[in-house]
Protein backbone atom coordinates (compact mmCIF):
# COMPACT_ATOMS: atom_id res chain seq x y z
CA UNK A 1 0.00 0.00 0.00
CA UNK A 2 1.25 3.47 -0.77
CA UNK A 3 1.61 6.63 1.78
CA UNK A 4 -0.61 7.83 0.25
CA UNK A 5 -3.42 5.30 -0.04
CA UNK A 6 -2.16 4.46 3.78
CA UNK A 7 -2.82 7.91 4.96
CA UNK A 8 -6.42 8.04 3.47
CA UNK A 9 -7.40 4.68 5.20
CA UNK A 10 -6.33 6.30 8.37
CA UNK A 11 -8.06 9.35 7.74
CA UNK A 12 -11.50 7.70 7.24
CA UNK A 13 -11.45 5.76 10.35
CA UNK A 14 -10.87 8.98 12.32
CA UNK A 15 -14.04 9.55 10.88
CA UNK A 16 -16.66 6.84 11.17
CA UNK A 17 -19.58 7.23 13.23
CA UNK A 18 -18.57 7.07 17.02
CA UNK A 19 -21.30 5.58 19.98
CA UNK A 20 -21.83 2.33 21.93
CA UNK A 21 -21.88 -0.89 20.16
CA UNK A 22 -20.79 0.78 16.68
CA UNK A 23 -18.58 -2.13 16.10
CA UNK A 24 -20.16 -2.37 12.76
CA UNK A 25 -18.28 0.98 11.52
CA UNK A 26 -15.14 -0.04 13.15
CA UNK A 27 -14.96 -4.33 11.71
CA UNK A 28 -12.69 -3.64 9.13
CA UNK A 29 -8.64 -3.17 10.17
CA UNK A 30 -6.79 -1.06 8.78
CA UNK A 31 -3.82 -2.06 7.14
CA UNK A 32 -0.10 -1.19 8.16
CA UNK A 33 1.89 1.48 7.85
CA UNK A 34 4.35 0.15 5.13
CA UNK A 35 7.06 2.93 5.23
CA UNK A 36 7.83 2.03 9.35
CA UNK A 37 7.17 -1.66 9.14
CA UNK A 38 7.88 -2.99 5.71
CA UNK A 39 11.91 -3.59 5.97
CA UNK A 40 12.94 -6.28 2.89
CA UNK A 41 15.67 -5.36 -0.06
CA UNK A 42 14.67 -2.16 -1.72
CA UNK A 43 11.94 -0.74 1.03
CA UNK A 44 12.10 2.50 2.46
CA UNK A 45 12.60 1.36 6.08
CA UNK A 46 14.74 -1.63 4.77
CA UNK A 47 17.10 1.32 3.19
CA UNK A 48 17.54 2.59 6.35
CA UNK A 49 17.92 -0.24 8.26
CA UNK A 50 21.09 -1.17 5.98
CA UNK A 51 22.72 2.09 7.14
CA UNK A 52 23.71 0.92 10.54
CA UNK A 53 25.29 -1.41 12.28
CA UNK A 54 23.48 -4.02 14.91
CA UNK A 55 23.73 -7.80 16.71
CA UNK A 56 22.27 -10.68 14.62
CA UNK A 57 23.54 -14.08 16.07
CA UNK A 58 25.17 -14.70 19.42
CA UNK A 59 28.31 -16.43 19.25
CA UNK A 60 27.71 -19.61 21.32
CA UNK A 61 25.53 -20.17 18.68
CA UNK A 62 27.26 -20.38 15.43
CA UNK A 63 28.96 -24.34 15.90
CA UNK A 64 30.73 -26.67 13.77
CA UNK A 65 27.87 -26.28 11.12
CA UNK A 66 26.46 -23.07 9.36
CA UNK A 67 23.83 -21.63 10.34
CA UNK A 68 20.66 -20.53 8.31
CA UNK A 69 19.07 -17.26 9.16
CA UNK A 70 17.12 -14.05 7.74
CA UNK A 71 17.35 -10.77 8.75
CA UNK A 72 15.95 -7.93 7.24
CA UNK A 73 13.63 -10.05 4.53
CA UNK A 74 17.34 -11.84 3.24
CA UNK A 75 17.86 -15.34 3.22
CA UNK A 76 21.35 -15.92 5.13
CA UNK A 77 23.77 -18.55 6.42
CA UNK A 78 26.19 -17.48 9.20
CA UNK A 79 29.52 -19.56 9.44
CA UNK A 80 32.74 -19.36 11.76
CA UNK A 81 35.81 -20.98 9.66
CA UNK A 82 38.44 -23.14 11.15
CA UNK A 83 40.94 -20.37 11.22
CA UNK A 84 37.76 -18.60 13.16
CA UNK A 85 36.63 -15.97 10.91
CA UNK A 86 32.87 -15.26 10.82
CA UNK A 87 30.77 -15.28 8.14
CA UNK A 88 27.35 -14.39 6.80
CA UNK A 89 26.38 -15.38 3.31
CA UNK A 90 23.64 -15.25 1.16
CA UNK A 91 22.20 -18.51 1.28
CA UNK A 92 22.02 -19.58 -1.98
CA UNK A 93 25.20 -20.71 -4.12
CA UNK A 94 26.35 -18.75 -6.63
CA UNK A 95 27.00 -21.81 -9.17
CA UNK A 96 23.35 -23.18 -8.61
CA UNK A 97 21.49 -22.26 -5.85
CA UNK A 98 22.12 -24.52 -3.65
CA UNK A 99 21.63 -23.70 -0.15
CA UNK A 100 24.85 -22.96 1.59
CA UNK A 101 23.28 -24.35 5.01
CA UNK A 102 24.46 -27.75 4.01
CA UNK A 103 27.68 -26.16 3.05
CA UNK A 104 31.06 -27.95 4.62
CA UNK A 105 32.77 -25.75 6.95
CA UNK A 106 36.54 -25.73 6.20
CA UNK A 107 39.63 -23.68 6.96
CA UNK A 108 39.36 -20.59 5.74
CA UNK A 109 35.55 -20.42 4.55
CA UNK A 110 32.65 -22.61 3.58
CA UNK A 111 32.56 -25.21 0.18
CA UNK A 112 28.75 -25.41 -1.05
CA UNK A 113 28.01 -29.24 -0.46
CA UNK A 114 26.56 -29.76 -4.87
CA UNK A 115 29.90 -29.04 -6.82
CA UNK A 116 32.40 -27.75 -4.16
CA UNK A 117 32.70 -23.96 -4.65
CA UNK A 118 34.07 -22.26 -2.11
CA UNK A 119 33.73 -19.36 -0.44
CA UNK A 120 35.51 -17.05 2.09
CA UNK A 121 33.91 -15.63 4.95
CA UNK A 122 33.75 -12.05 2.50
CA UNK A 123 32.26 -14.01 -0.20
CA UNK A 124 35.21 -14.23 -2.41
CA UNK A 125 35.04 -17.38 -4.32
CA UNK A 126 38.40 -19.24 -3.39
CA UNK A 127 37.81 -22.58 -5.67
CA UNK A 128 35.76 -23.68 -8.46
CA UNK A 129 37.04 -27.54 -8.22
CA UNK A 130 34.90 -28.67 -11.92
CA UNK A 131 36.37 -26.14 -13.26
CA UNK A 132 38.87 -26.02 -15.72
CA UNK A 133 42.14 -24.64 -14.82
CA UNK A 134 42.46 -22.20 -16.52
CA UNK A 135 39.04 -20.86 -16.03
CA UNK A 136 38.50 -17.15 -15.05
CA UNK A 137 35.15 -17.62 -13.04
CA UNK A 138 36.24 -17.16 -9.87
CA UNK A 139 38.38 -14.22 -10.52
CA UNK A 140 35.06 -12.00 -12.11
CA UNK A 141 31.94 -13.35 -9.65
CA UNK A 142 32.07 -12.68 -5.43
CA UNK A 143 29.45 -14.24 -3.35
CA UNK A 144 27.01 -11.69 -1.48
CA UNK A 145 28.55 -11.27 1.79
CA UNK A 146 27.99 -8.68 4.98
CA UNK A 147 31.19 -7.80 7.37
CA UNK A 148 30.86 -9.65 10.80
CA UNK A 149 32.21 -7.78 13.88
CA UNK A 150 32.25 -9.91 16.81
CA UNK A 151 32.11 -8.31 20.10
CA UNK A 152 31.42 -9.50 24.14
CA UNK A 153 29.61 -12.60 23.03
CA UNK A 154 27.41 -11.40 20.07
CA UNK A 155 27.85 -10.47 16.44
CA UNK A 156 27.18 -7.67 14.27
CA UNK A 157 26.37 -6.94 10.81
CA UNK A 158 26.70 -3.85 8.30
CA UNK A 159 24.36 -4.80 5.68
CA UNK A 160 24.38 -1.43 3.45
CA UNK A 161 26.57 -0.23 0.75
CA UNK A 162 30.31 -1.13 1.26
CA UNK A 163 31.06 2.29 0.61
CA UNK A 164 29.04 3.71 3.58
CA UNK A 165 30.31 1.73 6.44
CA UNK A 166 30.00 3.49 9.54
CA UNK A 167 32.85 3.36 12.43
CA UNK A 168 31.45 0.95 15.11
CA UNK A 169 30.03 2.33 17.32
CA UNK A 170 31.01 1.24 21.25
CA UNK A 171 28.74 2.60 23.83
CA UNK A 172 29.62 3.32 27.47
CA UNK A 173 27.44 0.85 28.95
CA UNK A 174 29.45 -2.09 27.05
CA UNK A 175 31.97 -1.79 29.81
CA UNK A 176 30.77 -0.69 32.99
CA UNK A 177 32.99 -1.20 35.93
CA UNK A 178 31.42 -4.08 38.14
CA UNK A 179 29.09 -5.43 34.80
CA UNK A 180 29.12 -8.90 33.65
CA UNK A 181 27.83 -8.78 29.66
CA UNK A 182 25.90 -12.51 28.98
CA UNK A 183 24.22 -12.79 25.70
CA UNK A 184 20.72 -13.49 24.99
CA UNK A 185 18.13 -13.82 22.35
CA UNK A 186 14.32 -14.16 22.33
CA UNK A 187 12.21 -14.52 18.92
CA UNK A 188 9.10 -12.45 18.60
CA UNK A 189 6.03 -13.14 15.73
CA UNK A 190 5.77 -10.12 15.37
CA UNK A 191 6.78 -6.48 13.53
CA UNK A 192 10.04 -5.01 14.84
CA UNK A 193 8.56 -1.64 15.63
CA UNK A 194 5.99 -2.92 18.47
CA UNK A 195 8.65 -4.65 20.20
CA UNK A 196 11.05 -1.73 19.70
CA UNK A 197 9.10 1.29 20.72
CA UNK A 198 8.28 -0.33 24.38
CA UNK A 199 11.55 1.49 25.65
CA UNK A 200 9.65 5.21 24.53
CA UNK A 201 6.11 3.98 26.18
CA UNK A 202 7.26 3.58 30.19
CA UNK A 203 3.60 4.30 31.49
CA UNK A 204 3.36 0.47 30.35
CA UNK A 205 5.56 -0.39 33.66
CA UNK A 206 2.77 1.12 35.73
CA UNK A 207 -0.17 -1.09 34.52
CA UNK A 208 1.48 -4.10 32.44
CA UNK A 209 4.55 -4.58 35.23
CA UNK A 210 2.70 -3.56 38.43
CA UNK A 211 -0.91 -2.06 38.76
CA UNK A 212 -3.33 -4.76 36.28
CA UNK A 213 -2.61 -8.16 36.89
CA UNK A 214 1.33 -8.55 36.70
CA UNK A 215 2.99 -7.30 40.13
CA UNK A 216 6.59 -8.08 38.53
CA UNK A 217 8.20 -5.40 40.26
CA UNK A 218 8.62 -3.31 43.45
CA UNK A 219 5.82 -1.44 44.43
CA UNK A 220 7.45 1.85 43.73
CA UNK A 221 6.55 1.01 40.07
CA UNK A 222 2.69 1.24 40.29
CA UNK A 223 3.55 5.69 41.25
CA UNK A 224 2.96 6.99 38.31
CA UNK A 225 5.81 9.23 37.52
CA UNK A 226 6.59 12.21 35.76
CA UNK A 227 7.46 11.93 32.04
CA UNK A 228 9.53 13.77 30.17
CA UNK A 229 10.85 13.34 26.58
CA UNK A 230 13.77 14.69 25.01
CA UNK A 231 15.23 15.06 21.22
CA UNK A 232 18.85 14.14 20.51
CA UNK A 233 21.10 14.13 17.37
CA UNK A 234 21.23 10.09 17.64
CA UNK A 235 18.76 9.51 19.99
CA UNK A 236 15.67 10.02 22.54
CA UNK A 237 15.92 10.32 26.13
CA UNK A 238 12.91 10.03 28.74
CA UNK A 239 13.04 10.76 32.82
CA UNK A 240 10.79 9.30 34.96
CA UNK A 241 10.49 10.88 38.03
CA UNK A 242 9.12 9.00 41.24
CA UNK A 243 8.07 10.13 44.84
CA UNK A 244 8.70 7.15 47.13
CA UNK A 245 8.13 8.72 50.97
CA UNK A 246 10.84 11.31 51.05
CA UNK A 247 13.11 10.07 48.54
CA UNK A 248 12.44 10.76 44.74
CA UNK A 249 13.67 8.67 41.88
CA UNK A 250 14.83 9.90 38.71
CA UNK A 251 15.07 6.91 35.99
CA UNK A 252 16.64 7.69 32.48
CA UNK A 253 15.81 5.70 29.31
CA UNK A 254 17.55 5.71 26.37
CA UNK A 255 16.79 4.46 22.35
CA UNK A 256 19.46 4.80 20.04
CA UNK A 257 18.19 5.01 16.15
CA UNK A 258 16.76 2.71 14.99
CA UNK A 259 16.23 0.62 17.57
CA UNK A 260 19.21 0.35 19.99
CA UNK A 261 18.47 1.14 23.61
CA UNK A 262 18.94 0.48 27.19
CA UNK A 263 17.18 0.56 30.74
CA UNK A 264 18.11 0.36 34.24
CA UNK A 265 17.59 -1.60 37.19
CA UNK A 266 14.45 -3.89 37.51
CA UNK A 267 14.34 -4.20 41.05
CA UNK A 268 14.34 -0.41 42.26
CA UNK A 269 12.45 0.42 45.45
CA UNK A 270 13.58 4.11 45.62
CA UNK A 271 14.12 3.45 49.64
CA UNK A 272 17.88 3.97 49.57
CA UNK A 273 20.05 6.75 47.95
CA UNK A 274 22.33 6.08 44.98
CA UNK A 275 23.42 7.65 42.25
CA UNK A 276 24.28 6.87 38.97
CA UNK A 277 23.37 3.28 38.61
CA UNK A 278 23.49 2.64 35.10
CA UNK A 279 22.07 -0.33 32.35
CA UNK A 280 20.37 -3.81 33.38
CA UNK A 281 19.64 -4.50 29.75
CA UNK A 282 21.42 -3.16 26.60
CA UNK A 283 19.24 -4.52 23.55
CA UNK A 284 18.59 -4.31 20.09
CA UNK A 285 14.97 -5.06 18.24
CA UNK A 286 16.14 -6.59 15.17
CA UNK A 287 13.44 -7.44 12.08
CA UNK A 288 13.77 -10.78 10.58
CA UNK A 289 11.45 -9.58 8.26
CA UNK A 290 8.15 -7.61 8.06
CA UNK A 291 5.96 -10.43 10.57
CA UNK A 292 9.24 -11.55 12.75
CA UNK A 293 11.92 -9.82 15.08
CA UNK A 294 14.07 -10.46 18.04
CA UNK A 295 15.62 -8.87 20.86
CA UNK A 296 19.29 -9.65 20.93
CA UNK A 297 20.81 -8.32 24.03
CA UNK A 298 23.30 -8.35 26.77
CA UNK A 299 21.58 -8.56 30.80
CA UNK A 300 23.58 -6.88 32.89
CA UNK A 301 24.81 -8.75 36.04
CA UNK A 302 27.46 -7.86 38.86
CA UNK A 303 27.99 -5.86 41.67
CA UNK A 304 27.84 -2.73 40.01
CA UNK A 305 24.13 -3.03 38.63
CA UNK A 306 22.72 -6.17 41.29
CA UNK A 307 24.36 -5.87 44.45
CA UNK A 308 21.93 -8.17 46.26
CA UNK A 309 22.41 -10.33 43.72
CA UNK A 310 18.74 -11.06 42.66
CA UNK A 311 19.10 -11.68 38.99
CA UNK A 312 19.51 -15.22 37.76
CA UNK A 313 22.30 -15.86 35.57
CA UNK A 314 21.88 -19.16 34.39
CA UNK A 315 18.35 -18.36 32.87
CA UNK A 316 19.71 -16.36 30.38
CA UNK A 317 20.77 -17.28 26.92
CA UNK A 318 18.54 -18.35 23.66
CA UNK A 319 14.85 -18.03 23.83
CA UNK A 320 15.15 -17.15 27.26
CA UNK A 321 15.81 -14.58 29.88
CA UNK A 322 15.55 -14.18 34.32
CA UNK A 323 12.17 -11.92 34.14
CA UNK A 324 9.07 -13.21 33.41
CA UNK A 325 6.38 -12.14 30.51
CA UNK A 326 9.51 -11.95 27.90
CA UNK A 327 8.85 -15.46 25.84
CA UNK A 328 6.11 -17.62 25.13
CA UNK A 329 7.23 -20.65 27.36
CA UNK A 330 4.51 -20.14 29.79
CA UNK A 331 1.14 -22.13 29.83
CA UNK A 332 -1.87 -20.15 27.94
CA UNK A 333 -3.29 -20.16 31.22
CA UNK A 334 0.11 -18.25 32.79
CA UNK A 335 0.06 -15.82 30.11
CA UNK A 336 -3.65 -14.86 30.37
CA UNK A 337 -3.33 -14.20 33.85
CA UNK A 338 0.00 -12.82 34.18
CA UNK A 339 0.85 -11.00 30.64
CA UNK A 340 4.05 -9.53 30.34
CA UNK A 341 5.36 -7.86 27.36
CA UNK A 342 5.51 -10.69 25.02
CA UNK A 343 1.88 -10.63 25.35
CA UNK A 344 0.94 -6.80 24.91
CA UNK A 345 3.17 -6.70 21.73
CA UNK A 346 2.65 -9.98 20.03
CA UNK A 347 -1.33 -9.65 20.89
CA UNK A 348 -0.81 -6.61 18.33
CA UNK A 349 -1.16 -8.61 15.59
CA UNK A 350 1.72 -9.31 13.10
CA UNK A 351 2.37 -5.91 12.30
CA UNK A 352 0.13 -3.47 14.03
CA UNK A 353 -2.06 -1.39 12.49
CA UNK A 354 -1.54 2.61 13.85
CA UNK A 355 -4.23 3.68 12.40
CA UNK A 356 -6.60 2.10 14.23
CA UNK A 357 -5.08 3.44 17.60
CA UNK A 358 -6.20 6.59 19.71
CA UNK A 359 -2.82 7.72 20.92
CA UNK A 360 -3.35 10.26 24.26
CA UNK A 361 -0.61 12.62 25.94
CA UNK A 362 1.26 9.83 27.75
CA UNK A 363 2.47 8.25 24.09
CA UNK A 364 4.25 11.39 23.18
CA UNK A 365 7.34 9.17 23.36
CA UNK A 366 5.87 7.16 20.75
CA UNK A 367 5.00 9.49 18.71
CA UNK A 368 8.37 11.00 18.54
CA UNK A 369 10.06 7.72 17.83
CA UNK A 370 8.05 7.17 15.04
CA UNK A 371 8.40 10.68 14.00
CA UNK A 372 12.03 10.97 14.06
CA UNK A 373 12.29 7.27 12.32
CA UNK A 374 10.27 8.70 9.97
CA UNK A 375 12.16 11.35 9.21
CA UNK A 376 15.22 9.11 8.73
CA UNK A 377 13.94 6.73 6.72
CA UNK A 378 12.96 9.80 4.33
CA UNK A 379 16.47 11.29 4.10
CA UNK A 380 17.48 8.05 3.66
CA UNK A 381 15.67 7.56 0.56
CA UNK A 382 16.65 11.30 -0.83
CA UNK A 383 20.32 9.83 -0.47
CA UNK A 384 21.27 11.48 2.69
CA UNK A 385 23.33 9.00 5.60
CA UNK A 386 21.81 9.03 8.98
CA UNK A 387 24.32 10.62 11.57
CA UNK A 388 27.43 8.81 12.00
CA UNK A 389 29.15 8.19 15.28
CA UNK A 390 32.67 9.76 15.51
CA UNK A 391 34.91 7.59 14.43
CA UNK A 392 37.73 9.13 16.82
CA UNK A 393 35.09 8.38 19.78
CA UNK A 394 36.50 5.41 21.40
CA UNK A 395 33.43 5.38 23.72
CA UNK A 396 29.66 7.09 22.97
CA UNK A 397 28.21 8.24 26.64
CA UNK A 398 24.85 7.25 27.37
CA UNK A 399 22.14 8.97 29.69
CA UNK A 400 20.84 5.88 30.99
CA UNK A 401 20.55 5.70 34.83
CA UNK A 402 18.86 5.35 38.25
CA UNK A 403 19.46 8.00 40.92
CA UNK A 404 17.68 7.96 43.96
CA UNK A 405 18.02 11.24 46.55
CA UNK A 406 16.42 12.13 50.01
CA UNK A 407 14.60 15.17 49.02
CA UNK A 408 11.60 15.51 52.04
CA UNK A 409 8.31 17.19 50.42
CA UNK A 410 7.96 20.64 51.80
CA UNK A 411 4.76 21.50 53.55
CA UNK A 412 2.23 24.09 51.16
CA UNK A 413 4.62 23.77 48.48
CA UNK A 414 4.19 22.40 45.14
CA UNK A 415 6.22 19.08 45.42
CA UNK A 416 6.11 18.60 41.40
CA UNK A 417 7.82 21.58 41.21
CA UNK A 418 10.62 20.42 43.22
CA UNK A 419 10.23 16.75 41.38
CA UNK A 420 11.27 18.73 38.18
CA UNK A 421 13.52 20.67 39.71
CA UNK A 422 15.58 17.48 40.88
CA UNK A 423 15.18 15.98 37.27
CA UNK A 424 16.40 19.22 35.71
CA UNK A 425 19.53 19.03 38.15
CA UNK A 426 20.65 15.44 38.06
CA UNK A 427 20.26 15.54 33.83
CA UNK A 428 22.29 18.40 33.70
CA UNK A 429 25.00 16.60 35.86
CA UNK A 430 25.05 13.62 33.43
CA UNK A 431 25.01 15.54 30.45
CA UNK A 432 27.64 17.58 31.64
CA UNK A 433 29.48 14.63 31.56
CA UNK A 434 29.75 14.37 28.12
CA UNK A 435 33.02 16.30 27.70
CA UNK A 436 34.53 13.13 29.82
CA UNK A 437 35.08 9.16 29.09
CA UNK A 438 35.51 6.49 31.21
CA UNK A 439 36.16 6.41 34.63
CA UNK A 440 36.38 10.06 34.29
CA UNK A 441 33.04 10.76 33.61
CA UNK A 442 31.31 8.03 35.91
CA UNK A 443 33.29 10.41 38.89
CA UNK A 444 32.11 13.45 37.63
CA UNK A 445 28.70 12.55 37.39
CA UNK A 446 29.12 11.06 41.05
CA UNK A 447 30.56 13.66 42.65
CA UNK A 448 28.14 16.12 40.88
CA UNK A 449 24.78 14.04 41.81
CA UNK A 450 26.05 13.98 45.35
CA UNK A 451 27.07 17.86 45.61
CA UNK A 452 23.30 18.48 44.70
CA UNK A 453 22.19 17.43 48.37
CA UNK A 454 23.80 20.43 49.68
CA UNK A 455 22.36 22.95 47.30
CA UNK A 456 18.76 23.07 48.57
CA UNK A 457 17.50 24.91 45.11
CA UNK A 458 19.33 22.23 43.21
CA UNK A 459 20.18 24.65 40.29
CA UNK A 460 24.35 23.13 40.20
CA UNK A 461 25.58 25.74 42.25
CA UNK A 462 28.10 23.33 44.09
CA UNK A 463 28.84 21.73 40.16
CA UNK A 464 32.16 22.19 38.16
CA UNK A 465 31.07 21.75 34.62
CA UNK A 466 33.89 20.35 32.83
CA UNK A 467 34.17 22.42 29.58
CA UNK A 468 37.53 22.57 29.47
CA UNK A 469 38.43 18.99 30.03
CA UNK A 470 39.68 16.68 26.97
CA UNK A 471 37.77 13.72 25.43
CA UNK A 472 39.78 10.50 26.81
CA UNK A 473 40.55 9.30 30.53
Amino acid sequence: MSKHSYQSVAAARRNVPHGPNHGYYLAQRPPEDPELTHVGPGTACGEYWRRFWFPFEMTEEVGDLPRRMRILGEDLVVFRSRDGDYGLLHLHCSHRNSSLEFGIVENDGLRCCYHGWKYAPNGKVLETPGEPATSKIKDRICHGAYPVHEYKGLLFTYMGPPDTVPPFPVYDTFDLPGHELVPYRISYPCNWLQVAENTMDPIHTVYLHTRVSNVQFEPTWGVTPMIEFHDGDQHLYSTLTYRWGDNIWVRTQQTVFPSFSGVGAFWEDATKEKVFFRSSITKWTVPIDDTHCMIIAWRHFGEGIDPDGRGKRDEVGVETVDFEGQTEQRSHYERQTTPGDYEAQVSQGAISSHASENLGSTDKGLMMLRRRLRMGIRDVADGKLPPRPDPDDAEIPLYIQDTVMTVPQTPGEDDEALMKSVTDAVMEVVIAGDALRGAARQDFIENGLRALKNDPRFDLSGVTKPDDVPVGE
